[in-house]
């Protein structure tokens, strides 16, 4: 029981982030992370929030990438359960995550246009 409610919670609220928003992708579906695991949505100028769930803590990281120099921009790391990043930029780039530790928890990540 104590692992089914984080998982409803967690259930909960990309069904409520989904409704509000207009586009959304959740490019990388619920598993759990081994070290070094990453993922990373296609490339396009609309992306504006990257999102990284976890039913527990573990080190992740959020990102986006611009497709001209494959840079990172606007990364996040956090053993937080909810990470979070911006970037409000026309530019065409992808959302990506990455665990940095194992995840011991189910995890996914999303990003929104």
């Amino acid at each position: 029981m104590k692992r089914l409610v984080p998982v409803l919670v967690l259930a909960l609220a990309l069904l409520v982030g989904t409704s509000a928003r207009a586009g959304v992708t959740n490019y990388a579906a619920g598993h759990y992370w081994p070290a070094g695991h990453a993922a990373s949505s296609s490339f396009s100028p609309s992306w504006f929030q990257n999102i990284f769930y976890k039913t527990s803590a573990f080190d992740t990281t959020v990102t986006f990438i611009d497709n001209v120099s494959y840079s990172w921009h606007f990364t996040v790391r956090s053993w937080a359960t909810y990470v979070e990043t911006h970037w409000l930029s026309s530019q065409t780039k992808k959302a990506h995550c990455r665990a940095n530790t194992v995840g011991r928890s189910w995890a996914a990540c999303t990003a929104y246009s």
